[in-house]
């Protein structure tokens, strides 16, 4: 009696999951536009994850911002849900070197003109931080022309995912990238569908707060003895960071400059690397580059 109860019971879960899956793989099929959303099994403990949480109020508020700010550069709506998915929308997000509701690293928030200093970071500003967020997104889909690589270079790096492609010589889909592990952040797979796909059809609010009205956050994320120094020309701005004070016997540690350049015509990796004294290599791996390749107007972050 006791067995056939236990039989009873798996048999149950095993069709309540079975249902779950069901429902979530036909859902899916339905929801798919621009961004293709396969199946995958451990999609069912994702999506059951967010069904316990309702959607952040701040999210709520910015998601007719968010829509326009899509649809003014033919961007899929659904990617609306990605700051969800990175953030869950927390105002003061930060995690490493990422940070604001849309996890922006700073290197990043530098190339795409974001304000980060002793005093301020537009990162953690809704307006600032989406605008150099889709324009992120923007130069990455005309990179890969394909949303799902933009997703996954966004939420990793160009150059980790990269790595990842590298490996393989076959064509990965999709869920390769998480069952395999082949990037950092290959959760973002999982979070991301699972948010579309639970609060797909939320209500939103009737009288959502004007986006002028949601402050952003200002947030001292350099250490207190940094010192910010702005060179002559306005594109340009150079972060000098200043250690602690050491004692006279002591050789003091040498400061790091972080400059923005704007390629001009003729330029060459070569070139920008031999006039700033350092390498190329070095350029590359600060600017996520794959190739010796620019672009004129093309912002370069390089460190001194």
């Amino acid at each position: 009696m006791i067995l056939l109860s236990m039989v009873f019971c798996l048999t149950a879960n095993n069709c309540c999951v079975s249902s779950d899956s069901n429902a979530i793989s036909k859902g899916l099929k339905t929801m798919e536009k621009e961004i293709p959303l396969p199946y995958h099994r451990d999609l069912v403990k994702s999506v059951e994850k967010y069904k316990k949480e309702e959607l952040p109020e701040l999210f709520l508020n910015c998601e007719g911002f968010l829509e326009e700010a899509l649809k003014s550069r033919d961007f899929p709506t659904e990617l609306k849900y990605l700051p969800v998915s990175l953030s869950w929308m927390q105002p003061d997000y930060q995690n490493g070197d990422r940070c604001g509701v849309w996890a922006l690293p700073t290197l990043v928030g530098l190339r795409y003109g974001l304000v980060i200093d002793g005093q301020n970071d537009e990162r953690y500003s809704i307006e600032a931080s989406t605008r150099a967020a889709l324009d992120y997104l923007s130069d990455l889909h005309d990179k890969y022309n394909d949303w799902w690589h933009v997703i996954l270079a966004y939420a990793n790096s160009p150059v980790a995912l990269q790595h990842a492609l590298s490996k393989r010589e076959d064509t990965l889909k999709l869920w390769d990238f998480y069952v395999e592990d082949l990037v950092p952040n290959s959760e973002i797979i999982c979070d991301f569908i699972a948010c579309m796909y639970v609060y797909r059809e939320h209500q939103p609010l009737a009288n959502p707060r004007p986006i002028s009205e949601i402050s952003p956050v200002v947030k001292q994320t350099i250490p207190d003895d940094t010192t910010i120094k702005t060179s002559t020309q306005p594109e340009e701005p150079v972060i000098t960071v200043q250690e602690e004070p050491q004692p006279k016997e002591e050789t003091p540690k040498p400061t790091e400059k972080i400059i923005k350049y704007k390629v001009k015509k003729g330029d060459t990796l070569t070139r920008i690397a031999k006039q700033h004294h350092v390498t190329v290599s070095n350029l590359m791996e600060w600017n996520h580059l794959e190739s010796d390749l620019i672009r004129d107007g093309q912002i370069l972050i390089i460190k001194k």
